[in-house]
C-alpha cells in the first residue's frame, strides 16, 4: 500500500459520492442534515480502549451534536483490520476508525513519528497532551501527510506507562537478557535489545498465540492488556517498572469527505470535546483499568518493581532516544528533521517539567492548558 494509491482511491471515491454525502453538501448550514457515520476498527470489542475510550467518545459526540452526528460502530476487525485501517478510512470503506501510525512509514513519513516518541514520555496525561501538540501545533508535515490521502484526525492518543509482561516469573534486568519478547512498535524493540532481549515484532491481535506457543517469552505491553487480549493464563510475572509510554494511536479519524459533510457548527462542537476527551480517554481506558486489572490478578501474576540495573538500563536508554528519532526522521527525507524533533522532545519535556504540576490531578485545569495550547489554535 502507497501513499499515491491511497490517493488515486480517495480521489476516485470523491468523483462518485455516496447519495448521501451529495445531498448534505447542497443543503445549508442551518437545515444540516444527521449523519450516521461508520465506525471501524480492528480493536478487540472487549478491549478497555473500546469500552471506556473510543464509544463514550462516540457517544458525546452525538450528545454534543444533538443527534445530527451519530455512528454505526463495526468493532474487532469485522470490517476493518488495525494494518489496513489507514486504507479503509481514506477509501471510505468507512466513515471513520481507529488507526495506527506506525504501520504506514512510507504513506505517513512523518506522522508515523508519532509512534516512535514512546521512551519520550513517562506520566500518561502529560504524554496525551504532548503528543497532541506534537501533532496538530509542531508537525505541520504530519498533518499534511493526512491532508494528502484525505483523512482527518480528530485527535491522538498516548496510553499507561508500558510493562514487561513474561510467561514465567521474572524480577530483574538479569532475569531478561536472552529472552525473546513480543513488541508492537520500533522504540520498544530498541527497548528490548538495549536489554539483551530478541525483540520479535508481534501483531496485536497475536500476543496470546505468540506467547502460548513460545515463540516468544515476554511482551512490553499496558497492564490492562493482560484482560483485553486474553493473556490472565499466560502471564506469569509482570515488572511493573515504567518502560515507556506507548503513543500514535488515532482512535478517531474521519474520512474527509465525510467529515466534509458534517456542519460546521457541529465540527466545532466535536473539536470542542477534544481536550476533555484527552483525559477521560486516557484516564478511563488505561489508568483505571490497569489499576484493576493489577488488583485482580495480583494472586494469580507476580508484579514486581524490577531492580535498579533495570532502571539505569532505561535511563541510559531514554537520554539515547532523541539521537534515534533525529536519524530515523533524516532517513525518511522529511524537511528540517532536526529542527521538527527538537520541537518535539521540547514539547514533551514543557508537558512533563512545566505544566504537569499545574494540571496533575487536576481534569479542569488539564482542559484549560489543553485547549489554550492546542485546539483553541486549530481546524479540524
Amino acid at each position: 500500500m502507497t501513499g499515491k494509491s491511497i490517493t488515486k482511491a480517495g480521489q476516485a471515491r470523491r468523483a462518485a459520492l455516496p447519495l448521501s454525502l451529495l445531498l448534505a453538501g447542497a443543503l445549508s448550514a442551518g437545515s444540516a442534515p444527521a449523519q450516521e457515520l461508520t465506525y471501524g476498527s480492528g480493536v478487540p470489542e472487549r478491549s478497555a480502549a473500546n469500552r471506556e475510550g473510543v464509544l463514550p467518545l462516540l457517544e458525546a459526540i452525538t450528545a454534543a451534536t444533538e443527534g445530527r452526528v451519530s455512528f454505526t460502530p463495526i468493532l474487532g476487525g469485522q470490517l476493518v483490520s488495525i494494518p489496513g485501517a489507514l486504507e479503509a478510512i481514506a477509501d471510505g470503506v468507512v466513515d471513520s476508525g481507529f488507526l495506527i501510525t506506525q504501520f504506514y512509514p512510507s504513506d505517513l513519513p512523518a506522522a508515523a513519528l508519532m509512534s516512535e516518541l514512546t521512551g519520550l514520555g513517562t506520566d500518561p496525561f502529560a504524554t496525551m497532551g504532548a503528543l497532541n501538540e506534537a501533532y496538530f501545533v509542531d508537525c505541520a508535515a504530519c498533518r499534511a501527510d493526512f491532508e494528502a490521502l484525505g483523512v482527518v484526525p480528530a485527535l491522538l492518543q498516548s496510553a499507561a506507562p508500558l510493562t514487561m509482561q513474561c510467561t514465567q516469573p521474572v524480577a530483574t534486568a538479569a532475569d531478561l537478557a536472552g529472552l525473546r519478547v513480543a513488541t508492537i512498535g520500533r522504540p520498544e524493540m530498541r527497548w528490548a535489545t538495549a536489554l539483551g532481549m530478541v525483540p520479535v515484532q508481534t501483531a496485536i491481535s497475536d500476543l496470546l498465540s505468540a506467547l502460548q506457543l513460545g515463540m516468544t517469552d515476554c511482551a512490553i505491553i499496558g497492564t490492562s492488556w493482560i484482560r483485553s487480549y486474553g493473556l490472565e493464563d499466560t502471564i506469569k510475572g509482570v515488572i511493573e517498572m515504567p518502560q515507556g509510554i506507548i503513543a500514535g494511536a488515532v482512535p478517531l479519524a474521519f474520512n474527509a469527505d465525510s467529515w466534509a459533510a458534517v456542519d460546521d457548527a457541529d465540527r466545532v462542537s466535536i473539536r470542542g470535546l477534544m481536550a476533555a476527551t484527552l483525559w477521560d480517554y486516557v484516564s478511563n481506558a488505561y489508568v483505571t483499568p490497569d489499576v484493576e486489572t493489577r488488583a485482580a490478578l495480583t494472586n494469580r501474576i507476580a508484579f514486581v518493581p524490577g531492580d535498579a540495573a533495570l532502571a539505569e538500563a532505561w535511563q541510559a536508554f531514554s537520554a539515547g532516544e532523541a539521537a534515534a528519532l533525529r536519524s530515523l526522521a533524516a532517513e525518511r527525507g522529511i524537511a528540517d528533521s532536526d529542527a521538527l524533533i527538537d520541537r518535539i522532545i521540547e514539547t514533551f519535556r514543557v508537558w512533563h517539567e512545566d505544566l504537569l504540576p499545574q494540571f496533575a490531578g487536576d481534569r479542569e485545569a488539564f482542559i484549560r492548558i489543553a485547549n489554550d495550547r492546542i485546539f483553541d489554535r486549530i481546524d479540524l
